[in-house]
């Protein structure tokens, strides 16, 4: 009987998904731009934040391409400003040099403006849940779909081939491989030997140092502890690896290709359960 691949996928998902995917993360965020803007203030800032009450984020919430807006105050140092992600070169250069940047240049409680555009290395960013790409759900971008979710985790975690995976196994006593699909779903297809399930559902609390002691899984009391996810195909195995990278985790990736890739590189399964 034909399985779907991972739960809440149903239907097979094509071999160049990871690709596809990759591709579409680094189209998107190589188009996005990151503008500074600081300026020393001629007011106490006081002063300069009554000019500039809450009120006025909503403009700039509005402006085209803007994803978000960070306003920045330094009080030792006189200074204020922001930090703006923009969609993209476009309606960067738009605003930079259009007439909002010209009355920014001109106003009259601060002196010495400086405007400084950034490029943002987009791996490094992803490993520290920077709120950059497919980590932003502008209002334009519509809901959060599973295919997005697959996207933002295969940027965030690293896929491990199975051949890494097999000499770490040997290797690294402490490494700790779990199947994050639900009982059911292993039990068709086997999986790695070594590898424990917790389902996906199951690791939002047993991850949780916060929940009650009897609610977490004490393999998973260690934060820093070496840990690979994995699933059927792979992007299951890819949310489960961000969601623990989320909750403070480390040292986290996803096997790639899955259980599926795993066999197909020539290693065995093993019955679930045993």
């Amino acid at each position: 009987m034909p399985h779907p691949p991972c739960p809440m996928i149903h239907g097979p998902v094509p071999k160049n998904y990871i690709t596809t995917k990759d591709n579409r993360i680094k189209e998107l965020v190589m188009a996005e731009k990151i503008l500074v803007v600081v300026g020393r203030l001629s007011v106490p800032g006081d002063e300069f934040w009554q000019q500039n009450p809450v009120e006025a984020a909503h403009f700039f919430a509005g402006l085209p391409g803007v994803r978000w807006k960070i306003f920045l105050n330094d009080e030792e140092r006189g200074e204020a400003g922001g930090i703006y992600l923009f969609a993209d070169e476009a309606t960067y250069n738009d605003y930079v040099t259009g007439p909002i940047m010209a009355d920014l240049r001109q106003f009259p409680l601060w002196t010495d403006l400086r405007v400084m555009g950034f490029d943002y290395m987009p791996e490094h960013s992803a490993i520290t849940r920077a709120p950059v790409g497919d980590r932003v759900n502008g209002p334009d971008d519509g809901p959060l779909t599973f295919n997005r979710m697959v996207a933002s985790a295969m940027a965030a975690v690293p896929a491990i081939e199975p051949a890494t995976v097999h000499h770490r196994l040997s290797d690294e006593p402490d490494l700790l491989l779990i199947d994050v699909r639900d009982a059911a779903d292993i039990a068709q297809t086997g999986t790695v030997p070594g590898a424990v399930n917790i389902s996906y559902g199951a690791l939002t609390y047993m991850a949780d140092q916060g929940v009650p002691e009897d609610w977490r899984d004490p393999r998973l009391g260690n934060r820093a502890r070496p840990i690979i996810t994995t699933c059927i195909l792979g992007p299951l195995g890819a949310m489960g690896g961000k969601l623990l990278h989320d909750m403070g985790f480390s040292n986290v990736g996803f096997l790639e290709g899955g259980v599926q890739g795993w066999q197909e590189a020539g290693f065995a399964l093993r019955p679930f359960p045993n």
